[in-house]
């Protein structure tokens, strides 16, 4: 099997800047033209197989397995990958009107979109798309933005190409189906990637650890400390960190109450406020007194919104971005609000705590713990930190078998995946994983038997 190509520095930087990075499949025509033929006799014969597409028309692993296409997947999820169950095959017929631009949501989940690269997706032509057939369009650098405001401010990018064309985005950047004016049906099929052990050294073609791309949206002080974390850093005294007075805020360390009061209101400027943010985090243990009170602030000012918005876990706040990205100096501070009595705080904690991965290896006792807490979304913000940690949770893996039988479907699969991140560790959960083999969750299913693979059985 030929080697993966690895990406170069400037092309991870460039991912990690614009969200996206698009390689070539190399396979001769008329492997692609054979995937259309099977996918266009599928739909008319079956429709839609939905998480399917994949065993129905097996000739796509040749494109999972592609040299380009798995070296760009190692290079920035690293080399032990997971191909998530969830797959589809978007049809985009003839005189269709298109999509609006969104986010996808996490399939079946409750996730916190977060700033450091655990998901991936990608997307495959297996014909040549041209503009008039309706591609799949992007908007460049948004995958930081939660804000449709914010994000619609950069211009559409149409993914056109010829087949076997594949793009790897982060799970995060907004995008859509365009119109089809042609009279030829457009198909896509998309594909998610998940990251199964935290960065220790750079998983690509590492020649330089300058970063050298260039541009402030989104921020640039955010997309170095991705690099620095990617690189195996974990956040503390970042070497590419700036200052405040880099940032239009104030570089008057005293003056920072606007600042809370920002992170309290859904203000507009949302990329503004991921500036400050992330300057704050800059200052390390100083930062803490504000960024603690910035997150009890904004925890309680955004909970109904969050709530409400489909999707969406409460710990989606600005102010853990900056907790995450002050490294470990965060570690007692989060271990601290894991015991205080508002569930949200204790959930943005957990969830803090499981963006940190291994630098918070010392609150495994304390993340054990949160997986029997009454509220979900800190039951569910734990398992994941505990999964994040990987074989450091090891001790955690009887608190998590039982979350198996979490009451809560998107619990339960976020406990198989995180039991297969332990690996051979969680041995012990081998028998309640092969319950879950039957569980009426399809994704709990699917992570169970993920994790009897990378448990060794």
């Amino acid at each position: 099997m030929p080697a993966p190509i690895l990406l170069t520095d400037a092309q991870v930087q460039a991912y990690l800047t614009n969200g996206y990075i698009t390689v070539q499949a190399a396979h001769p025509p008329a492997v692609h033209q054979n995937i259309h033929r099977q996918i266009e006799t599928l739909f008319a014969t079956e429709g839609n197989p939905g998480n399917d597409i994949l065993p129905k028309v097996p000739d796509l692993y040749q494109i999972l397995r592609d040299p380009a296409v798995d070296g760009a997947l190692q290079s920035l999820l690293g080399p032990s990958y997971l191909i998530h169950p969830h797959r589809h095959c978007h049809h985009n017929p003839s005189g269709s009107k298109g999509q609006g631009m969104h986010q996808d949501s996490y399939e079946n989940d409750q996730n916190v979109r977060h700033h450091r690269t655990r998901w991936t997706m990608a997307f495959y032509y297996p014909q040549d798309v041209s503009l008039d057939m309706g591609p799949t369009a992007i908007l460049p650098a948004t995958q930081y933005y939660n804000s449709s405001k914010q994000a619609y401010e950069r211009e559409e990018q149409p993914l056109c190409g010829r087949a076997g064309t594949v793009t790897i985005v982060h799970y995060d950047l907004w995008h859509r189906a365009m119109p089809n004016a042609s009279d030829r049906d457009r198909f896509m099929v998309k594909f998610l990637f998940t990251r199964m052990g935290e960065p220790q050294i750079p998983s690509w073609d590492y020649r330089d650890g300058t970063w050298q791309a260039e541009g402030t949206d989104p921020p640039a002080d955010l997309c170095r400390r991705a690099w620095d974390w990617m690189r195996g850093t974990d956040g503390t005294a970042a070497p590419t960190a700036v200052s405040l007075d880099e940032t239009s805020t104030s570089s008057d360390f005293g003056e920072l109450s606007r600042v809370v009061e920002s992170l309290r209101q859904a203000l507009d400027a949302e990329a503004e406020r991921l500036r400050t943010v992330y300057a704050l985090a800059a200052r390390g243990e100083e930062a803490m007194p504000v960024l603690l009170n910035a997150l009890r602030g904004e925890a309680k000012a955004r909970l109904e919104a969050n709530l409400a918005n489909e999707h969406t876990n409460p710990s989606q706040l600005d102010a853990v971005f900056a907790l995450s990205a002050v490294g470990r100096p965060a570690v007692p501070h989060m271990v601290e609000l894991l015991g205080e009595n508002d569930w949200w705080l204790r959930a943005a904690a957990a969830d803090v705590l499981g963006d940190l991965g291994t630098t918070a290896s010392d609150a495994v006792p304390h993340l054990t713990h949160a997986l029997d807490d009454e509220a979900e979304w800190v039951r569910r913000n734990a398992v994941e930190a505990l999964g994040n940690i990987g074989p450091d949770a090891a001790e955690a893996v009887p608190a998590l078998t039982r979350r198996l039988q979490d009451s809560e479907s998107w619990i339960r699969h976020n406990a198989a995946l995180s039991l297969a991140k332990i690996g051979p560790s969680a041995a012990e959960a081998v028998p309640d994983l092969r319950k879950n083999i039957d569980d009426e969750d399809r994704y709990a299913r699917a992570n169970a038997a993920v994790a009897l693979e990378r448990i060794g059985t």
